[in-house]
């Protein structure tokens, strides 16, 4: 499936906030059933961007926005392709209980930490999953997901990110975050690796009904079979991650993977707006960047937006002036920064700079 996904982001505060800092993750993972093609990177205001691989191998960007401000707007746009999965996890060989322990790579994703907690609640819970040596662990995953679309019930509003998976056993509510902590802890009580997973979830054309949690960033649980990897189970909505889903990042908890965090200087309060927009594509567009960041709502004279606002060139109205006049474009050459002026765009190698992926910076 060919998907484009908009990812947008604003943070306001009643109060003009002096410095921020600002960690994202919102781009999507490269793995053998997920391609990424491209993702563009737009800011308001616009600063310079630093990028780098956590040790998840989730990919991080991180700018500072220093000056006066009470709004950021936050804008990743990526295509993405992704693969039918043409394995049913209830057809797998592998069994309970696992056998992974020993392996040290897998260690994290064992342990109760953070919000997934271990309790006397989840233990009755499991019990409800008549787990028997020699039970496949797809058909464990499938219990796991209708046991808990059974007992629970998606209400937002009734956690927040930091909530403990107990929050949930007592309120019997919470939204996919909530569904997929307590997936994961179900698991971890069982021996049976699990992690979480941030991403973008596009909903079924012909029944968007069928779908929660798919306007803003979603969360699901993957869980590792020996003899395959790892297979993602969407708790929230009780099917197997398919190719409607992409994975942006995946971690122990909600605490690895938030798709922004940061801190910032000031009296204000913050508030959030998150918006995820999909779309499936025909055909792979012809313009597409590996990597692009640029400023947002800042036009050239013929139309087309400016990638890559230098913060030495001015403000933004400073810049959008100059442009007017016809006599300033900003052009990236790996990876510095240049103005240059109207004759100066007139040489022919001018062209190929635009073309330089700025993944290339790393």
């Amino acid at each position: 499936m060919l998907l484009k996904l908009i990812h947008l982001t604003d943070l306001n505060y009643d109060a003009p906030i002096s410095e921020s800092v600002v960690e994202l993750r919102m781009f999507p993972r490269q793995e053998a059933m997920q391609h990424r093609l491209s993702f563009e990177l737009q800011l308001q205001p616009y600063s310079t961007v630093n990028s780098y691989f956590d040790w998840l191998g989730n990919t991080v960007h991180t700018f500072t926005i220093n000056g006066v401000h009470e709004s950021i707007k936050i804008a990743a746009t990526s295509v993405v392709e992704t693969e039918k999965i043409t394995v049913m996890p209830e057809t797998l060989p592998d069994t309970w209980p696992v056998r992974a322990s020993g392996d040290y790579q897998l260690y994290d994703y064992l342990q109760f930490s953070g919000p997934v907690v271990d309790s006397p609640q989840l233990a009755e819970l499991a019990k409800e999953l008549y787990a028997r040596p020699g039970i496949r662990i797809g058909e464990l995953g499938q219990r796991m997901i209708r046991l808990i679309n059974t007992r629970f019930e998606y209400e937002p509003g009734v956690t927040t990110s930091a909530s403990p998976v107990t929050e949930m056993l007592i309120h019997r509510k919470g939204v996919c975050q909530d569904y997929t902590h307590l997936m994961i802890a179900l698991a971890r009580s069982m021996q049976i690796p699990a992690r979480y997973v941030s991403g973008l979830l596009h909903p079924d054309d012909t029944d968007i009904s069928r779908f929660r949690g798919y306007t803003q960033t979603h969360a699901w649980c993957e869980l590792y079979f020996p003899s395959y990897g790892w297979i993602g189970f969407d708790p929230t909505n009780s099917c197997v991650a398919g190719e409607n889903y992409v994975k942006v990042a995946v971690g122990r908890d909600y605490r690895d993977v938030p798709p922004n965090k940061g801190l910032f200087r000031g009296a204000g309060k913050e508030s959030i707006l998150v918006s995820v927009k999909t779309e499936p594509l025909s055909v792979i567009p012809n313009d597409l960047f590996p990597e692009k960041i640029m400023p947002m709502g800042v036009a050239t004279s013929n139309g087309a937006q400016l990638p890559f606002l230098p913060p030495s060139t001015g403000t933004y109205q400073q810049v959008q002036s100059q442009q007017q006049q016809g006599n300033t474009a900003v052009l990236l050459r790996d990876p510095q920064y240049h103005v240059q002026t109207q004759q100066q765009q007139q040489a022919p190698e001018l062209a190929d700079w635009r073309r330089v992926p700025f993944s290339s910076r790393r």
